[in-house]
């Protein structure tokens, strides 16, 4: 997981970035960068991180970070085809103090709030078309589509803004942490065995991690065995039992309880809950 810092030139004659790409996996790469970054997956399902927050998403995830937020993607299934639209942009991306004008202070407070990361939980539309307009058209529709951002409920992601001052070979090491969790979350896993990934006891590994993400090695773990619990419940019948066994749970009870503590449900109330939501639309 290297959180590599990432300077960015804007395409021409554009002052900002726009890319649209689709790749078979999203492996941990934990990156920063002066730019905001507008992030709309339009496939694929998997762990998202920013700063301390970490948390599953899905096809249709559109998220935005702030400047020097730590923050990525890591899929799920190797079969699942990832394709997603990433928009670059700075504050004075049209001008100096655009954003400043009582016109667009709605914008300006969500640039702000993008400082602990930004999850829309029901966007009002999407980026996909931007890079098939030309290039003024394709600015002025990045403004009327922060705009529209901006008047939508959103959900800050990080409780703090945390800035890691990480070296490279320090990061290295928490990127393997990371991939032994995302390879070896469904079986028994201790905290050596993460550790060991990265050649270090388990204090250390805990500290070290804890430094970087902002979050616990054990929580890491528990949130991305919950994710893959969920995917699982709302994919599949399989019963309860099965699917907590599946995930990475040895024991039902703690896995009802840590569920219940995530979710604020049981884990067939959240099949339920998931199942008549979709019959409704």
């Amino acid at each position: 997981m290297r959180p590599t810092f990432e300077h960015l030139t804007p395409a021409a004659p554009l002052t900002w970035r726009y890319a649209h790409f689709m790749v078979g996996r999203l492996d941990p790469y934990w990156h920063f960068h002066r730019e905001f970054e507008l992030t709309r997956m339009v496939r694929g399902r998997g762990t998202r991180l920013a700063g301390d927050s970490v948390e599953e998403y899905q096809s249709g995830d559109l998220a935005l970070f702030g400047p020097d937020l730590p923050h990525c993607y890591v899929s799920t299934g190797e079969d699942m085809v990832n394709e997603a639209v990433v928009i670059h942009f700075r504050r004075d991306f049209l001008g100096d103090g655009l954003f400043d004008t009582p016109a667009f202070e709605n914008v300006a407070a969500m640039l702000d709030d993008a400082a602990n990361g930004i999850w829309f939980p029901d966007p009002p539309e999407q980026p996909d078309g931007l890079g098939t307009l030309p290039a003024a058209e394709r600015s002025v529709e990045l403004l009327r589509l922060l705009v529209t951002m901006s008047r939508v409920p959103y959900r800050l992601l990080a409780t703090e803004q945390r800035r890691p001052a990480v070296s490279r070979a320090v990061a290295g090491r928490v990127e393997a942490m990371v991939a032994k969790i995302h390879a070896g979350y469904a079986s028994p896993l201790a905290l050596k065995d993460i550790a060991g990934a990265a050649s270090m006891n388990a204090s250390a590994a805990s500290r070290l991690f804890a430094r970087c993400t902002g979050s616990s090695v054990t929580r890491y773990l528990t949130v991305v065995r919950l994710n893959a619990a969920c995917r699982s419940l709302r994919e599949t019948d399989r019963p309860v039992a099965t699917i907590a066994t599946e995930s990475g749970f040895t024991n039902l009870s703690n896995f009802n309880r840590r569920f219940r503590a995530v979710k604020g449900m049981s884990p067939s109330a959240y099949r339920a809950h998931f199942r008549a939501g979709r019959t409704r639309t």
